[in-house]
């Protein structure tokens, strides 16, 4: 295993090198990221142990980088927000995951109007029992709660395979946790508890994970999610996570798809119009606390953090505009093919290939894609204006043509890979033009003082005339809106096909939320009454949809015109309050139907449903059979294995054909925080690289639980303390190399050991050009982007072949000059 290390050599070269250490300041999720045990023990449960004895594993060490933890190791703390993301071997995550808590909470936190505030003890004796509540130390803080019997879980079991690489497994360990009964526990039953501070429930000996209560504490998660969009980036776009990757694609920029590097229109759209929408309808709930790169957090960017990143997906479509040369059927948004979906690797390491393969790419762009990008860049154009208006007048022009585009051609299949997406059923865009017909008209209407893009939505007969039963169908007369069954999904609930509840959404805090918001675009109070009923009964409709019949619990829903009401029943089950969908990726399926409800929550004011679906978050987050949230780095108990090839070396399968075997793995497993991982529904839940369904993680999944956490945010404050002061120095100015009057650039220790990372800040437009050489002046790499932009940027070299020794770093920003010396050693 290679690492890098500072030389102290001011006295050779005049400049004064930086510490080894990470930076360390406060993330905006400090308070929701993993905390060690108390006690890192593996004793039984029931004499307080908290993690499985390593002796289990049966390791093989063949061609890994880390060793295997001895018994009753402990691994470094998580340090906060380091520059290079927490590397931490696989075996102490899984040590913690495949010994449960009986306790099991959600790990991020509870907030603090939640009138349940609901929690789960897994025990046969649970009736029986009492709990406190502990600080970290510890110190009891409440006591006395007592506990409810709410259902039973089955026996479920625990699979982990770690593997060195795609042909050898490093270690299975398996784990099964008997049936038992369940039994429930409400926070808010007890005094009041601290806020914004670390606690856990205490039963006997055992204590649970930590959490927080708080009313920021889905603020912290959204912080924390939108991580995962820094992760996925491609092209030259300051990830926080890789260094620049397929910057040779036909169109640079936009997110991957998955754990691939794909670049597929149904998820990237989806994700896009996602940001567009939230950072538009949610201003509010839209907080400055990173830069474009998400670990510099001290010098932000003075651009609200959902909108900065929606900027970054409507670059590519903008540049896709610009290659087909305003032609939209010429258009590019689909990239890669099955090759990239099978190609294992870090994301920045496929630059290093000589020469660098041409991605296939397919032409041509759907009418629900156009659609969809026309939403997202409709919204920018008002939310951007502020900030970068010419740019924002860009996205206006070209929205109004992707969506004539879309318009002109209704009905015709989409364009997209046929191999990953259904890509044939008009019907399931229609609610793409809706929504980009009402953005439109939120863009334009001021302005223009015309109605067609609202027509087009709600009116127009031509579009769909459903003017005669629309009546009794809880549906619009026509447009877009007026679809015949109704404006809502037949059975599915929000994902990257599924749009209807949040453009219903948007369509009310966009245009309807009050009379004074309507006068605005042209909406007269009595119309605006009229398609805020309809949009609580479709949004109804939408959560009925889903629900199904399972369990023995329900709510009764209500709609339809007043003298036809429909009367229909959701339904769900205790005690974990999910239902199942499929077993691939349930958690999609699950932010997608939280999704729904909170948006009919609160359009209808519905506390009872909004309840319902806060505790469905808390079954995502912790409080679930298995004892883990779902969310990497979000919780005290993660899955280590994410199907991410950023991510995860497992399925490393770069092949020697010399020696005709599989090179050595080249870097570890890095934790991609912010990915939702898939889940399970049925009685095993099972961690294996090469098993899509629990583990992966996807781009468009991020984007709904994204705006399930908006929707549970609070407003932030005029006085928000988390919001940095841009103008002041950065306070771990000890770990800088060095701040010039044009630049800086800062090394980091990166431990993984075959990266490089230099990160700089431009206070104006500057030629950048930055080369690594060795001492003799040989160039090893070099990176010459030309004139970038005023802000901070990162670089990231691969140098696992570049031999040991020392080298330097040359630093050209104008006419400011910088040297670095770095060693290099094996």
């Amino acid at each position: 295993m290679s690492q890098f290390t500072f030389l102290k050599t001011a006295a050779a070269f005049g400049v004064a090198l930086g510490a080894t250490q990470s930076l360390a300041a406060d993330t905006p999720f400090d308070l929701l990221r993993p905390v060690y045990p108390m006690e890192w023990s593996t004793a039984a449960v029931e004499e307080g142990g908290t993690v499985y004895d390593f002796a289990n594993f049966k390791v093989n060490e063949e061609d890994t980088f880390v060793g295997t933890p001895k018994s009753g190791s402990k691994p470094a703390d998580f340090k906060a927000n380091a520059y290079i993301a927490d590397t931490v071997d696989q075996a102490y995550l899984d040590a913690l995951i495949l010994q449960p808590s009986d306790i099991r909470v959600n790990q991020a936190g509870y907030l603090t109007d939640d009138p349940e505030k609901q929690f789960y003890y897994v025990s046969d004796k649970c009736e029986e029992a009492t709990y406190s509540v502990v600080d970290l130390d510890g110190e009891e803080v409440a006591k006395g709660g007592k506990f409810k019997a709410n259902g039973t879980s089955d026996q479920v079991i625990r699979v982990v395979n770690a593997f060195v690489n795609s042909l050898l497994k490093r270690y299975t360990v398996e784990k099964t946790t008997p049936g038992t009964k369940v039994c429930a526990g409400k926070l808010a039953e007890l005094a009041a508890l601290p806020t914004d501070k670390r606690l856990r429930i205490k039963v006997g000996k055992q204590y649970s994970s930590t959490f927080i209560v708080s009313d920021k504490v889905y603020s912290m998660v959204r912080d924390a999610n939108l991580k995962f969009f820094g992760v996925q980036r491609s092209g030259d776009s300051e990830s926080w996570f890789h260094g620049p990757s397929h910057v040779h694609d036909t169109i640079t920029g936009g997110w991957y798809d998955a754990g691939d590097f794909l670049k597929e229109a149904p998820t990237m759209g989806y994700a896009f119009m996602m940001l567009s929408v939230l950072s538009t309808v949610h201003p509010e709930r839209d907080e400055d606390h990173y830069a474009f790169n998400h670990n510099e957090i001290v010098k932000t960017d003075g651009i609200p953090d959902m909108l900065r990143e929606a900027r970054h997906g409507a670059e590519f479509y903008l540049r896709s505009y610009e290659y087909a040369k305003g032609e939209i059927k010429d258009m590019i948004v689909n990239i890669g093919d099955e090759t990239d979906h099978i190609y294992w690797t870090r994301a920045d390491s496929m630059e290093s290939i000589d020469p660098v393969p041409p991605r296939p790419v397919i032409h041509g762009i759907g009418p629900g894609m156009s659609a969809q990008v026309a939403a997202g860049l409709a919204l920018l154009s008002v939310s951007y204006a502020t900030y970068d208006k010419p740019f924002a007048d860009s996205c206006l022009k070209v929205a109004e043509k992707l969506y004539a585009y879309a318009k002109e051609h209704f009905g015709e299949e989409e364009v997209c890979y046929q191999a990953f997406y259904s890509c044939s059923n008009p019907s399931k865009y229609v609610d793409v033009l809706a929504m980009a017909a009402i953005a439109l008209h939120y863009a334009t209407y001021e302005k223009s003082k015309k109605m067609d893009y609202l027509n087009d939505a709600a009116e127009d007969k031509k579009i769909s005339d459903n003017s005669q039963n629309h009546k009794y169908e809880s549906g619009f007369a026509g447009g877009w809106l007026g679809k015949p069954s109704g404006f809502s999904s037949a059975g599915w609930t929000s994902t990257y096909d599924e749009r209807y509840a949040i453009t219903s959404y948007a369509f009310y805090k966009l245009l309807l939320a009050d009379k004074e918001t309507a006068a605005k675009y042209g909406i007269q109070d009595s119309l605006r009454i009229d398609y805020t009923s309809r949009l609580k009964d479709a949004l109804a409709k939408n959560v009925y949809n889903d629900a199904g019949s399972d369990g023995d619990n329900s709510v009764t829903l209500h709609f339809g015109p007043v003298d036809h009401r429909q009367v229909e029943n959701f339904y769900y089950a205790t005690p974990w309050y999910v239902k199942p969908f499929f077993n691939y990726a349930p958690v999609r399926y699950e932010s997608g139907l939280i999704l729904n409800m909170l948006a009919y929550a609160e359009v209808a004011k519905s506390d009872e449903i909004r309840q319902l679906a806060i505790n469905k978050m808390n079954y995502i987050l912790g409080a679930n059979q298995w004892d883990m949230s779902f969310m990497v780095g979000v919780g005290d108990k993660n899955d280590a294995h994410a199907h991410n090839r950023t991510a995860n070396p497992e399925g490393w399968n770069r092949f020697d054909k010399e020696n005709m075997a599989e090179r050595p793995v080249g870097y570890s497993y890095r934790p991609p925080v912010g990915a939702l991982l898939g889940g399970s529904m049925s009685d095993t839940l099972l961690s294996d690289w090469n098993k899509y369904g629990s583990i992966e993680t996807a781009i468009d999944v991020n984007a709904t639980f994204l705006a399930a956490n908006v929707l549970l945010s609070p407003e932030k404050s005029a006085a928000d303390t988390s919001k940095k002061d841009t103008t002041k120095a950065d306070s771990t100015k000890e770990a800088i190399v060095e701040i010039a009057k044009i630049g800086e650039a800062r090394l980091a220790v990166v431990n993984n050991g075959v990266t490089l990372d230099v990160n700089y800040t431009l206070p104006t437009e500057q030629n950048v050009k930055i080369t690594l050489v060795s001492v003799k002046g040989k160039v090893q790499r070099q990176y010459a982007p030309g004139r970038q932009t005023a802000g901070s940027h990162a670089l990231q070299w691969n140098v696992e072949a570049i031999p040991a020794g020392a080298y330097i770093v040359n630093y050209t920003a104008g006419s400011f000059h910088q040297h670095k010396l770095v060693k290099i050693t094996r």
